[in-house]
């Protein structure tokens, strides 16, 4: 009794009876052997299916003689096309009809790669990897050809993306907000110069975390803030309950100005990191972790008995160290003035931390850049990345 089912082990038998035959012939030698014979499949499948899907088209197969009442029919093929694929190149050749309707699905008109191409090349560019060992990846693993020109072309397609996502609408109201800042190398017409991109993090009502936008500092003037305030304004944010900062000059003053009720915070994180520079490596985790107790301290007569632990502790052999706590004090005073829930936000160092070590892998080693623009494309990719990964809200 014949049946599907039959019929489909009967294929697959007549592909495995081929392979033997191969390896009796001394055709197939070793596993590479066997990977180009599955290889060679791919291309008479890819046409056959094109040929299907133009037979479903006209609602009849190609030696079939019928009448056909739409008074369409095939009109031979267009020009062989190579198409790469994740296990090599193949040629095609796309069926065509008369009336010009046909618009195949299993490969696109203009289509010279399958899905799943674009999007390696992409991911990898994503992580920071070179442009040169994307070329050699792809041809190691999937035996695909692709050069660096080839490769730019693609990852200039995500400069639309880029675009609609630093335009994109953004919710009413943030709790609270983190502005972290990197030094990246820039060429521009005559030299190259590092130049400040920022990046703001915001927490919503519910917890969950967002990148709102990034932005490149190219005056270094007091309106570069406005400009960025203004810009989250017309987004759509009408209110920010706490944004953190690292007290960078013009700051505080465009916040006022754009949102006058936000409360300027001075970035744990960022005071945490200009101490432990002055830290010998050797004893930077024990100092930092005795700074901590300080701005973790329950409230601020605790904080100031650990400061003075702190003082005694380092005072002779670390004064610079001392000096920068003991200034840092006007900062973490008016914290204490907030519930403890507010200040473990304030405290949590993990979203700014992982953005920012996400951001430098991308970024390190690379050189300088060509443009503003290649800045925002490889940092855009990490951070699409990155923003998959929070589907869950903050704790408490």
């Amino acid at each position: 009794m014949s049946n599907k089912k039959e019929e489909k082990k009967s294929i697959n038998d007549m592909i495995i009876e081929e392979a033997v035959k191969q390896f009796k012939e001394g055709k197939i030698q070793n596993s590479l052997d066997v990977e180009s014979y599955l290889d060679g499949l791919l291309q008479p499948l890819m046409q056959k299916l094109l040929d299907a899907e133009l037979d479903n088209h006209l609602e009849y197969s190609k030696y079939e003689h019928r009448k056909n009442e739409k008074k369409n029919f095939r009109n031979g093929y267009c020009k062989t096309k190579k198409v790469k694929t994740k296990y090599g190149n193949i040629l095609v050749k796309t069926p065509r009809d008369r009336n010009s309707k046909f618009e195949p699905k299993i490969i696109e008109k203009g289509q010279t790669k399958l899905t799943g191409f674009e999007e390696k090349c992409i991911a990898l560019y994503a992580k920071g990897v070179s442009f040169r060992d994307i070329e050699q990846t792809l041809k190691d693993i999937y035996g695909i050809k692709i050069n660096k020109d080839e490769i730019s072309r693609l990852i200039s397609t995500v400069s639309e993306e880029v675009e609609t996502w630093k335009k994109r609408k953004l919710k009413p109201m943030y709790v609270f907000t983190y502005a972290d800042c990197l030094y990246v190398p820039i060429k521009d017409d005559i030299t190259t110069s590092k130049k400040a991109v920022y990046v703001i993090i915001g927490v919503d009502v519910d917890g969950y975390k967002e990148i709102l936008g990034m932005w490149i500092d190219k005056s270094e003037s007091s309106s570069f803030w406005s400009n960025v305030f203004e810009d989250l304004k017309e987004r759509g944010v009408e209110d920010i309950l706490y944004m953190c900062s690292d007290g960078v000059a013009g700051f505080k003053g465009s916040l006022e100005k754009v949102f006058p009720k936000t409360q300027s915070q001075r970035c744990v994180v960022h005071l945490t990191r200009n101490i432990y520079g002055l830290c010998p490596k050797k004893e930077a985790k024990e100092i930092i972790g005795n700074f901590k107790k300080i701005y973790k301290s329950s409230n601020i007569d605790e904080a100031k008995i650990q400061l003075e632990f702190f003082q005694k502790e380092y005072g002779e052999k670390q004064k610079r160290v001392v000096k920068k706590v003991e200034e840092f004090m006007v900062y973490l005073e008016p914290l204490f003035e907030l519930p403890a829930e507010i200040r473990k936000c304030i405290y949590t160092t993990n979203a700014i931390e992982s953005v920012n070590s996400a951001l430098r892998k991308v970024t390190r080693g690379k050189g300088a850049f060509p443009s503003e623009s290649s800045v925002y494309k490889v940092m855009f990719l990490r951070i699409r990345e990155l923003s998959e990964k929070w589907k869950k809200p903050m704790q408490n």
